[in-house]
């Protein structure tokens, strides 16, 4: 099982990002090389009710730099993460497959 998002990073706007192929690609191609006998992708959304960013955030988005990482930044997420963050909703869409995708394509 692998995960990777498709813009190539965790959507930080809530606007659609264009999509980076590569990851995908590479997958796709390893089907049609015959390296793999079958791909499936299970789309999933992820949403949170409470980010680590969620109080930087807001002014990022009113022009502000993003706050760098650092080490001190690091030791001091240890304490945030004992923070409760409220809950994950996860919604998993139904799996596709690339070999009953294309046999639908051929149909």
């Amino acid at each position: 099982m692998l995960e990777f998002f498709i813009e190539g990073t965790r959507s930080r706007t809530n606007k659609i990002v264009a999509p980076k192929y590569g990851f995908l690609s590479f997958l796709t191609n390893c089907f049609f090389d015959r390296e793999i006998s079958d791909l499936t992708i299970v789309p999933i959304t992820i949403n949170y009710m409470r980010t680590l960013e969620g109080e930087t955030f807001p002014l990022e988005l009113v022009g502000a730099d993003k706050v760098k990482e650092t080490l001190g930044r690091i030791f001091k997420a240890v304490q945030i993460l004992k923070m409760s963050f409220g809950s994950i909703y996860m919604d998993f869409c139904d799996p596709i497959t690339a070999d009953e995708h294309l046999r639908l394509m051929n149909s």
